[in-house]
């Protein structure tokens, strides 16, 4: 047997540590929600908070609030739309009126929809893979040339990971509108609880962020404008 189903045999069999890293890393992100759920303090949404949830087209029995001070933040766990859960936390309701909490959640259920965190994870993992395959067909340029290749690969997954920003940012646009979550973006920058996104950060510059925000909101508007008339 010989080919790459001969290395993929032993890749297998000889580097079952790496694979044990990746099924665990996976593993880590499925079980996320649950997790998050059984170590804080976390309540289901009250009804005004689910009847705009509703609205904004997240699922309210897919989102817990957080118990976590005046932080306010939100994020999304888990690797699919099914399994995974919108966190939000107090501090987020208490800062935002209701309707901008649910573009922020509308965000989040977007990673989930849009599978944003598998395609995240897929990067690291097929660039360990393939590092390990390198290694074992020239173990000497192999392992040099998977080295070389770690600098571009965090930078593949940096962009990656902003365009999923964006991405997320535009399938919660198409909803509850470009303007709102810009809005919500720009108060919680203002009060001082979103950073802004440098040249090295995971998440895009805030200013591009609600720019393009924006932007949706102008061209949806001139089209409405436009078809107006058209019924």
């Amino acid at each position: 047997m010989t080919g790459p189903i001969a290395l993929a045999a032993d890749l297998l069999a000889t580097w079952w540590e790496l694979w044990l890293v990746v099924v665990v890393g996976l593993l880590a992100a499925a079980l996320a929600p649950a997790v998050i759920a059984a170590t804080s303090a976390t309540r289901r949404p009250t009804p005004t908070e689910r009847d705009h949830l509703v609205a904004a087209g997240v699922p309210p029995e897919r989102v817990r609030v957080v118990a976590a001070g005046d932080a306010a933040a939100a994020f999304a766990a888990g690797i699919s739309p099914r399994f995974g859960r919108v966190f939000l936390t107090t501090g987020l309701c208490e800062t935002l009126a209701p309707e901008s909490v649910a573009a922020v959640a509308r965000h989040e259920y977007g990673h989930l929809r849009r599978r944003h965190v598998p395609l995240r994870l897929a990067v690291p993992v097929v660039f360990a893979v393939s590092w390990v395959a390198a290694a074992r067909l020239a173990p000497g340029t192999g392992f040099l040339v998977g080295l070389a290749l770690l600098v571009p690969t965090v930078a593949v997954s940096v962009a990656l990971a902003r365009w999923t920003e964006h991405d997320a940012d535009r399938f919660a646009a198409r909803v509850t509108g470009g303007e709102r979550l810009a809005a919500a973006l720009a108060t919680l920058s203002a009060d001082g609880h979103l950073a802004d996104g440098g040249r090295f950060s995971w998440h895009p510059a805030l200013a591009d962020r609600i720019a393009r925000l924006d932007a949706d909101a102008d061209g949806r508007h001139e089209f409405e404008s436009r078809h107006a008339g058209d019924d």
